[in-house]
């Protein structure tokens, strides 16, 4: 078989099963579905107006991201959120974030610390509205890390993306919280800006530690030491 033969046909459409997904994984993130809401292939399926098959697909999918899990038997429940898990998890993306602005500020590229400035400037425009800031403020960090060139560094992030989200949720339920950490992703541009590794580094590390620390007040429990 020669490579200019047509085994491989365009993709022209999303999946269903891909769309499936991304509704899914978007209620879950933005708290559409709540923890501990069942996930019941049937249910999904007759809602979505689709088979079971991509429902049954986008839920191996959504489990293997940690945003759904069992519920004891043999069915799925949108994944709680506990206390150790969150702080776990918090830690592990404060030494990657910390590494992807380590890397971006030495490995600048003008086209991407365009995109980073502008999504900066959209965080500040609409801190007052929960879906803007959320799009603006996952491109940011989502900038962060293709401006790293590292890809299994920006695989590992995008591993994290749903939890990130799912936090960037509960700091927007807080509120306050939204509005400080503007400032405080303006000093990490600043820093990459200036090719200052070390101080990318280190303000990227503080944002996610300011706000696990602040999450965790919130929740009830002290924040888990790296």
């Amino acid at each position: 078989m020669e490579s200019g033969d047509p085994f491989l046909t365009p993709v022209t459409v999303t999946t269903t099963a891909e769309e499936v997904y991304r509704r899914l994984k978007h209620a879950i993130t933005d708290g559409d579905l709540s923890p501990g809401t069942r996930l019941v292939e049937a249910a999904l399926a007759k809602q979505l107006g689709v088979s079971r098959t991509p429902v049954r697909e986008a839920l191996q999918r959504l489990s293997q991201d940690g945003l759904a899990a069992s519920d004891g038997s043999r069915g799925l429940i949108v994944a709680r959120l506990s206390i150790e898990n969150i702080a776990h998890a918090y830690v592990l993306r404060e030494t990657l974030e910390g590494l992807a602005a380590r890397l971006a500020a030495s490995h600048q590229r003008p086209d991407l610390l365009e995109d980073l400035s502008q999504s900066l400037r959209h965080m500040e425009h609409d801190a007052v509205d929960a879906a803007a800031f959320d799009a603006a403020h996952s491109r940011f960090h989502d900038t962060i890390a293709e401006m790293s060139g590292n890809p299994y560094l920006i695989q590992a992030l995008k591993n994290l993306e749903g939890f990130r989200t799912r936090m960037v949720t509960l700091d927007w339920v807080a509120r306050n919280r939204v509005r400080i950490s503007v400032p405080e992703h303006r000093l990490i541009f600043e820093a990459i800006e200036m090719r200052d590794s070390e101080l990318a580094e280190h303000y990227a590390r503080l944002h996610v530690s300011k706000t696990r620390e602040g999450l965790m007040k919130r929740l009830g429990s002290p924040a888990l030491d790296d």
